[in-house]
């Protein structure tokens, strides 16, 4: 039963946030859930709502001194967990650390805090005009990769082999930038990697979950699929696990969750891409790290946010999971087949598209544009490249002729 004066806030209401949500209403808490979107899934489950960009820290501030919350929490967010942490600590509540939410916000803070620590990762340099993006290539050479410093999902990101393709690249990551701000780094070719992990109440680090992703080739990189456990071999893990435990150390980061992506290239040297003190998004922190780990990452952000004790063992997990996302034929969409039945097939964790029907489908150009996802566990690869097979058919697109 709810408990008024149990007050969790929760800034962040998407879909990515509904388990999060709803196990906070299972506690017994009170929730107030944030989202800049009127129609935020997870408004469904919370006790109020706040129309309230993350972004907007002094509105953020004022709706949590309204509400007068024991604990503030987010995840799967950049922003989210940036306010969560700046709100908590501006009304004396429990906090991740001010140092960690900072130097992650940040894509240039970041690279220049690990390389204090020799932490190897990507030449770069911030641009903060098209001649220094210029000169920034004649440094690092072709082809480079160019990002907007502080956005997610992919936006505004470009690989650019020639002055030409510099040149949108870095206009495209301009536009991306809250900052205005642009950083333009070595390609790094590779086998892309990812590490979920979690920071316990005595301060420790643990790495929880380590995966191998696939990526679109061309100019606009985007994940289309990331494999648990990593495609690698035994020796690369470790190498790669001991180095995510350094770049947590040197990013200062001291409490919550923790979400880094790697490179690792043909001569087996792992180059850090970026890390985050959240959890992984599309549902990584909330269903598949406690599947690989036995951790409920949930409950220890819950718990973390009003200052209880939480303790955890990990347990070593066996079989495989994977994280696909669907990207479909363009076009116009008249009917969708199957989902409902896919839904049900076991082995099937979550499935979820991000279009109806009547919506026009188009060429992702983000990790944001992809049409959706499913969520896959089985004893094995080879029995979940077959529940995958089974689970693809099942579902039928039929399009429109305009």
């Amino acid at each position: 039963m709810t408990n008024k004066n149990l007050r969790l806030m929760i800034i962040g209401a998407s879909w990515e946030q509904v388990p999060l949500i709803k196990l906070a209403k299972k506690m017994g808490y009170y929730v107030l859930a944030t989202s800049p979107n009127i129609d935020a899934e997870g408004f469904n489950y919370s006790d109020e709502k706040a129309i309230v960009d993350p972004r907007d820290l002094r509105r953020v501030v004022s709706i949590a001194e309204d509400f007068n919350p024991i604990g503030i929490s987010a995840d799967e967010c950049d922003y989210s967990h940036y306010a969560a942490v700046y709100s908590s600590i501006k009304l004396g509540l429990c906090n991740d650390g001010f140092a960690g939410a900072q130097y992650t916000s940040n894509k240039l803070w970041m690279r220049e805090q690990c390389h204090k620590s020799h932490i190897l990762q990507p030449r770069f340099v911030a641009c903060r005009t098209f001649l220094d993006a210029d000169k920034a290539s004649g440094l690092i050479g072709w082809p480079v990769i160019v990002k907007p410093v502080d956005n997610r999902g992919a936006f505004g990101i470009n690989i650019a082999n020639t002055i030409d393709e510099l040149e949108y690249a870095y206009f495209d990551a301009l536009m991306n930038s809250h900052s205005r701000e642009v950083i333009v780094e070595a390609y790094i070719e590779g086998t892309h990697i990812t590490v979920d992990g979690c920071v316990d109440q005595g301060g420790v680090h643990h790495n929880l979950a380590i995966a191998s992703k696939a990526v679109t080739p061309g100019d606009k990189p985007i994940i289309i699929q990331v494999d648990y456990p990593a495609s690698i071999s035994q020796e690369s893990c470790d190498y790669i696990l001991a180095t995510n435990s350094q770049v947590i150390n040197a990013l200062e980061i001291k409490a919550g969750l923790t979400h880094s992506e790697y490179i690792l290239d043909n001569r087996g040297r792992c180059f850090l891409v970026e890390t985050a003190n959240r959890g992984g998004g599309v549902l990584t922190s909330a269903y598949i790290v406690p599947e690989m780990s036995g951790v409920d990452t949930n409950k220890l952000l819950i718990k973390n946010s009003v200052g209880e004790r939480f303790s955890f063992k990990v347990k070593p997990f066996k079989g495989s999971v994977i994280l696909k996302f669907f990207v479909f034929e363009t076009g116009l969409v008249k009917h969708i087949h199957g989902l409902e039945e896919a839904k049900t097939i076991q082995g099937v964790k979550h499935i979820k598209l991000f279009f109806n029907s009547g919506d026009r489908l188009t060429q992702p150009q983000s990790g944001a544009e992809r049409h959706g996802f499913m969520i896959l566990k089985a004893d094995s690869g080879n029995k979940i490249n077959k529940l995958f097979s089974k689970t693809i058919n099942a579902i039928r697109i039929v399009y429109d002729k305009d």
